[in-house]
């Protein structure tokens, strides 16, 4: 595609961003392979984009959405490619494909109904790694919301060029799930988080083996809206109270009782400020007491089914006046604490 020469790039700047703006998106950005006079043409024109989502894999892709009109560009790196993909490998192609959502009124039932058109082909790789790849992805459009998926057993990384090649980055998800992590996956780890913490508003951890190296207290130190720990290994939950975050979620096999009794009780005290929700998710506890031991909380709802759920609400209230609930949920096999600031 991107051989075709065109034909208009003589024409005055007026009448060529006119026509570059008719184009469809995929044909933009295969346009802009063509010279370096196209791609910064291109980028004047200020064209918008709604997210980019960049999967760092054994096959990386990017994930282009325009509203309505979504491109996703898949790298091929052949058979014989490396056992960890890294943003300098050269992919032998690239997989393009495009679909567009549009709505239709049946007339008959004046119902509307989604009608989608999918195309695929296949592009050169324009003699690019997948970090160039990316970078020019990214600098095309314009766009404030990125993110980025990370498979760490399939993939290389340093710091550097992850500073380097990515975007300001807004949500961050990192995959480990492994029962022994190598030295290679924990030190990928700390590179990711180091690379992009500063900045990161939303982190997510699969699998992510919490350590000396990688507690909650280093992850607690960034500015963070959101964090969300699925199968953390061994959760230190009495470093809740060093988190600057302002909804942070925990699935996880077990945790203390008395840890998040002690976090409440220095939340009653005016620690946490910026908190705003907490879930904890795990097995199945047999007794709450050692929970709201000491907490003086008021019991606002009890709600049991015999043999199904037991369910039941508190309000407590901090030096400041601030109210928040603590709803406890348990089943035979999965108990649950939800923490909701309400003022």
């Amino acid at each position: 595609m991107t051989n075709l020469r065109f034909h208009f790039q003589r024409l005055p700047d007026d009448l060529y961003s006119k026509v570059l703006k008719t184009m469809e998106h995929p044909e933009i950005i295969a346009y802009s392979f063509t010279s370096k006079k196209s791609f910064s043409f291109i980028q004047t024109l200020g064209l918008s984009l709604e997210d980019v989502h960049i999967k760092m894999e054994k096959l990386s892709a990017v994930y282009l959405n325009f509203g309505c009109y979504t491109v996703e560009i898949n790298m091929r790196m052949g058979e014989n490619g490396r056992e960890k993909t890294s943003l300098d490998d050269i992919p032998v192609s690239v997989d393009v494909s495009t679909e567009k959502i549009d709505w239709s009124l049946n007339r008959e039932t004046m119902e509307w109904r989604i009608i989608s058109e999918s195309t695929v082909s296949t592009w050169s790789n324009q003699e690019k790694s997948i970090g160039e790849w990316i970078q020019h992805l990214c600098s095309i459009f314009r766009c404030e919301d990125y993110e980025s998926e990370f498979q760490i057993k399939e993939i290389r990384v340093d710091i550097q060029s992850l500073r380097n090649i990515f975007p300001k980055l807004r949500r961050v998800y990192i995959n480990g799930f492994t029962d022994d992590p190598s030295e290679h996956d924990i030190q990928s780890y700390q590179i990711i988080l180091r690379a992009f913490l500063p900045d990161v508003q939303n982190l997510r951890l699969y699998g992510v083996p919490l350590q000396e190296n990688l507690s909650l207290e280093h992850i607690g130190m960034a500015n963070l809206k959101e964090l969300e720990l699925y199968s953390p290994r061994n959760p230190k939950l009495e470093n809740l109270q060093t988190l600057n975050v302002e909804r942070c979620s925990f699935y996880t096999d077990q945790f203390s009782l008395r840890d998040l009794n002690r976090f409440f009780k220095l939340w009653m005290k005016g620690s946490n400020p910026k908190l705003k929700y907490l879930e904890v998710d795990g097995e199945t506890i047999a007794d709450w007491n050692d929970l709201m031991k000491g907490l003086k909380a008021e019991e606002t709802r009890r709600l049991q089914e015999e043999g199904e759920a037991d369910q039941k609400e508190y309000i407590i209230q901090n030096c400041y006046g601030s109210s928040a609930r603590i709803m406890l949920f348990k089943t035979r096999f999965v108990a649950r604490v939800q923490f909701t600031v309400l003022n």
